[in-house]
């Protein structure tokens, strides 16, 4: 699909989308032109992330693999049989 022929068809999901649709599109598209970072670390923030990699990297912590989060994930989720 060639760049024109997405423009049309984003603009044509725009003209006919609902309210949820548009907010979400508009974040992406915020988010995508966003040069300036939103937040900046302070050094508590990066003290809490050297705390927690030493957790898991000394074992304390358990990390999970993809397969595991996935499982894990669809467990949790309200009628995951749908």
């Amino acid at each position: 699909m060639q760049t024109v022929d997405i423009r049309q068809k984003l603009h044509q999901y725009i003209d006919d989308g609902d309210e949820k649709l548009l907010k979400m599109m508009f974040a992406l598209a915020k988010e995508y032109n966003d040069d300036e970072m939103d937040y900046i670390f302070t050094d508590e923030d990066i003290k809490e992330f050297d705390r927690r990699k030493e957790k898991r990297l000394t074992g304390e912590s358990k990390t999970f693999g993809w397969q595991e989060a996935k499982n894990m994930i669809i467990q949790r989720k309200p009628n995951n049989g749908l």
